[in-house]
């Protein structure tokens, strides 16, 4: 069908390009969205971890690029091609790297541009005019009006929009209830190993509303720490102290038979881009002989990846399944057999390990980095409990991401 269909340039089709202004305002406590290259979420604008700006640096940075409903925010480096749509109602300015793609809708119906380049043509027209740099790779806003792509009539387009846009609207709502099972695992993660709840319950003479096998489990009392009061017999200590790091490796791309095989080979922009609490698809796949002949491995299943360099250092998943990854990731697996209280302890502590990484341009977690992370180390039979707990939440997870 799109051979079919007749091939514009975005120009062409009345697509402006809006540039934007190449400085950061300072942060707020309060304020308006700010959307930076790692907000651009899965063809979406993940709102969570972007900072705020004045509504005065508001003002002056949506001056020249102002986004409104239907516009397509687009990354020119670091993750260049990267998109996602705005949707109505939402006031945001944009950070440095991106610019706005907004129809007239003359030959493109607006809702529809969201689609358009999210598939296969837009990928090859990134590729066609990507500048390859000795740090990040980048496109030049002279060049993207001219990317070429198929344009079915309006009316196909307006029915491909409110089928896709159904679907999607189904899958937002499975992600949003994943959110929610996510955060209750989290939330008990937090009563248990930060508020150290059971115990402060037992210390006090609470613990009459505790289950049994929990109250048994945790001490009545606390001790000093260098992290301040812990429970009795817990200690603290560097992450990987109950957990191992496994890293990965890129087979040689000009190598044919390395490629297209069976085995999924996670990329930082597949964890990037999951926006899910399990990573269970690839954009790129190895074949036997591409893992036994490179620096890659396989990781198992359940195993936290975390993305280590780049613009979205930090950004974390649980893997659904046994697959490969490339060096730009690494991956911790439990050395106590507890994947998901693993999994949680690091969320917790991602901002402090953020905040100890380094980089010339962008932060860089490091082996040291783990090495030298300080962190609440439980007993094994508690963190047993804890994922015994949680694992039919987790599961349900992957049930509805599968």
């Amino acid at each position: 069908m799109a051979g079919e269909w007749p091939k514009l340039t975005l120009r062409k089709a009345g697509v402006d390009l809006i540039d934007c202004d190449h400085k950061t305002p300072p942060a707020s406590e309060d304020g308006y969205p700010y959307i930076a290259i790692p907000q651009l979420l899965n063809g979406r604008i993940d709102l969570s971890d972007a900072r705020l700006i004045s509504r005065e640096h508001y003002i002056e940075w949506t001056r020249k690029a102002k986004p409104v409903a239907n516009d397509i925010i687009l990354s020119r480096r670091c993750n260049p091609g990267e998109t996602a749509f705005v949707p109505p109602n939402l006031e945001i300015a944009l950070g440095q790297n991106l610019v706005l793609l907004r129809s007239d809708g003359t030959k493109i119906y607006p809702p529809f541009l969201r689609w358009l380049v999210q598939g296969p043509e837009w990928w090859e027209q990134i590729n066609r005019y990507l500048n390859v740099g000795a740090i990040f790779d980048s496109l030049k806003c002279a060049d993207i009006p001219n990317f070429v792509l198929s344009l079915p009539s309006i009316d196909d387009q307006r029915s491909i929009a409110h089928i896709l846009g159904t679907l999607d609207d189904k899958i937002e709502l499975n992600r949003r209830m994943n959110e929610t099972l996510e955060a209750m695992a989290r939330a008990l993660f937090k009563s248990w190993f930060v508020d150290f709840d059971p115990v402060r319950a037992k210390s006090e003479g609470r613990n009459a509303g505790l289950p049994k096998l929990i109250a048994d489990l945790f001490p009545a009392d606390f001790q000093k720490s260098d992290l301040g009061e812990i429970p009795a017999g817990w200690s603290v200590g560097p992450l990987l102290n109950q957990a191992r790091l496994l890293s990965g490796g890129t087979p040689k791309t000009d190598r044919v038979d390395y490629w297209n095989g069976y085995i999924s080979w996670a990329s930082a922009k597949d964890v990037s881009q999951c926006g899910e609490s399990f990573l269970v698809a690839t954009e790129r796949t190895i074949t036997t002989m591409g893992l036994e002949e490179s620096a890659t491995q396989l990781i198992p299943a359940f195993c936290t990846v975390v993305v280590a360099r780049g613009a979205t250092t930090g950004r974390m998943v649980l893997l659904g399944r046994e697959m490969a990854m490339n060096q730009t990731c690494y991956a911790l697996t439990s050395t106590c057999g507890t994947p998901f209280a693993l999994y949680c302890q690091f969320r917790h502590s991602i901002d402090d390990l953020l905040h100890a990484a380094h980089g010339s341009v962008f932060d860089t977690i490091t082996t040291s980095t783990f090495a030298n992370s300080v962190v609440v180390l439980p007993p094994t039979s508690i963190l047993e409990a804890f994922d015994k707990a949680v694992y039919p939440v987790f599961r349900r997870i992957l049930a509805i991401e599968a």
